[in-house]
């Protein structure tokens, strides 16, 4: 009886041993305003990037958009898309000297040079309105844009952020942090 009862201990205790946990696949390599950031290989490979963790992503046609946190007054979510220029632009100051048409006020907006790496990075914002589905003159809460935009040969890559205007400050840092994080990579 009693090899019997040591085994059972053997085995209880052999139960109640965890295993180690696996290893994580894509492990936080830094935390920016509370949010983990991994590492992030474009699907075509032309960038790689820090990416928040726990955001929603999709590629599809060389445009990758991360959903973040949604805002609870407005219930819109905060956006971060990165995408190539189109061949109709090639000159990321032009480009960028362009959204006066699209302000509402019709106002260029001032236009910052960061020096992020080697590049001379484009900077702005814009606040616009985000317009009920059904009743185009009517405006349901303002959004802020955030623009990054960084020259790579033949053109450059935008960066967006998307959020409503009385929550952007949250989420602009992990913006600001996956500009900075951008490293092209050469065509296969």
């Amino acid at each position: 009886m009693k090899p019997l009862l040591l085994l059972a201990a053997v085995a209880c205790i052999a139960a109640c041993k965890r295993a180690a946990p696996p290893a994580d696949p894509t492990p936080t390599l830094e935390t920016v305003s509370g949010v983990e950031m991994i590492h992030y290989d474009s699907e075509d490979g032309t960038f790689s990037i820090l990416a928040p963790k726990h955001w929603g992503a999709q590629e599809e046609k060389g445009t990758l958009t991360f959903v973040g946190p949604r805002d609870p007054k407005t219930m819109a979510y905060s956006y971060i898309t990165i995408l190539p220029s189109s061949p109709q632009w090639t000159d990321a100051r032009k480009y960028a000297e362009s959204f006066w048409q699209i302000d509402p006020k019709i106002k260029q907006p001032d236009i910052e040079e960061r020096k992020i790496g080697d590049a001379t990075v484009l900077f702005f914002h814009q606040d616009r309105p985000n317009r009920m589905m059904h009743n185009s003159s009517r405006i349901g809460y303002m959004l802020r844009y955030d623009y990054a935009l960084i020259p790579v040969k033949g053109g450059f890559y935008e960066f967006e952020h998307r959020a409503p205007v009385n929550t952007y400050a949250a989420t602009l840092p992990v913006f600001e942090s996956v500009v900075k994080s951008f490293k092209p990579k050469p065509k296969p």
